[in-house]
């Protein structure tokens, strides 16, 4: 009697665990299609206002201008993306913007998940993997300073 307590206690966290990794690599495919898709789709409307015969942004000096303003087709915080998606007309740089966001965010979402995945399953351990995770990724974006 007590192998077969045993033996279900084991099986069960490992078919909870493999619910979850599902879902995980789920909402990793499609988060990643839809930051394509966006991306594309700011692509394209950047080539319909002639964005590719237009001035190209030179990275090297965004990147050397240590205390001053940024060139305002460089979108360094949420709220900026924001103000680009929401001008009339809508910059397309901000749509790319929004969809290399939702690259980004994809896995730390996904870590989310997986806690609320690992706790619902009982599996204690990796929720407490998944938690230690999601707050390093936390303390990242709160150190890179720009979460607005």
């Amino acid at each position: 009697m007590s192998v077969t307590v045993f033996a279900h206690s084991v099986a069960a966290p490992h078919k909870g665990r493999h619910a979850v990794e599902t879902l995980i690599a789920q909402l990793l495919f499609w988060g990643g299609a839809l930051s394509i898709v966006v991306v594309l789709s700011g692509l394209v409307l950047y080539a319909a206002r002639g964005g590719f015969h237009d001035r190209a942004i030179e990275l090297h000096r965004v990147a050397n201008r240590a205390g001053q303003a940024h060139p305002r087709e460089v979108f360094v915080s949420l709220s900026e993306v924001a103000r680009g998606l929401d001008a009339h007309p809508m910059c397309p740089n901000a749509v790319i913007a929004l969809g290399l966001t939702l690259l980004l965010m994809t896995p730390v979402l996904g870590v989310a998940v997986a806690i609320a995945g690992f706790l619902a399953a009982r599996d204690y351990r990796y929720a407490i993997i998944a938690t230690i995770v999601f707050a390093l990724l936390v303390l990242g974006m709160m150190m890179a300073g720009r979460i607005e």
